[in-house]
């Protein structure tokens, strides 16, 4: 079952002026990095086993030229909105869920190398998968995320250099809202792209809940996420 990584807010705002002024349940995100080659850079805020990412233009003649699915689409939301523009899934074997989709018909972008150069110098990678569709005002399908590292692995290194403190590992995301005007016809697509039964207007997965709410908006995208805080 695939589990929620993160879910991208595209915003004008530097990570500087994001991690100054934005804060969830009292923690504010950091500042992550650049992607050098699509000309971005982020700021984050990690939950206990996923996190929000704050994307933005950073060099403005490299994005507009990039043909990355995500970039592209950035540059396609901030011409109207800022605000949460996609999820993404992670998974642990990204070759075999490439070959899932394509078997049930979709085209892929196939697998993408991708990588961050963080603050401090250092440099993560990962594996994305992008399922190849218009790029417009109609909600987007969820992209995928395969790690270099392994989950603990990963964490024990965020922890490490500052980016996860102990507050951050007690939120959680456990709900994703997504406004649509066909409710119906969207879940039916996710269910199915993602092999995830119909239980009302959700969709569980192993982390969080996918929430579809009917809305007569031509802007169909995540709307809102829930965050539930421990005690």
């Amino acid at each position: 079952m695939f589990e929620l990584d993160h879910v991208v807010y595209f915003t004008k705002k530097s990570p500087t002026e994001i991690a100054q002024e934005v804060s969830v349940e009292g923690i504010h995100p950091v500042e992550g990095g650049q992607h050098l080659q699509w000309g971005t850079h982020n700021a984050l805020l990690y939950t206990k086993n996923s996190y929000i990412e704050y994307l933005a233009v950073e060099n403005e003649d490299i994005t507009t030229t990039s043909t990355h699915p995500l970039t592209q689409q950035l540059m396609n939301d901030l011409a109207f909105r800022e605000g949460f523009g996609s999820v993404c899934l992670r998974s642990e074997n990204l070759e075999e869920q490439n070959r899932y989709f394509q078997k049930l018909g979709y085209r892929t972008s196939g697998l993408l190398e991708s990588e961050r150069k963080t603050k401090n110098g250092a440099v993560r990678k990962w594996k994305m998968l992008f399922i190849e569709h218009k790029i417009d005002k109609k909600l987007p399908y969820p992209f995928f995320i395969q790690w270099e590292n392994a989950d603990d692995e990963r964490y024990a290194m965020l922890r490490e250099d500052g980016t996860i403190q102990p507050e951050n590992e007690k939120l959680t995301i456990t709900k994703c809202i997504f406004d649509v005007q066909d409710v119906n016809r969207k879940m039916t697509h996710w269910s199915r792209l993602l092999s995830l039964p119909i239980k009302g207007n959700q969709l569980k997965l192993g982390n969080t809940v996918f929430e579809f709410r009917q809305s007569k908006d031509t802007v169909e995208r995540l709307q809102a996420i829930e965050i539930a805080k421990d005690n």
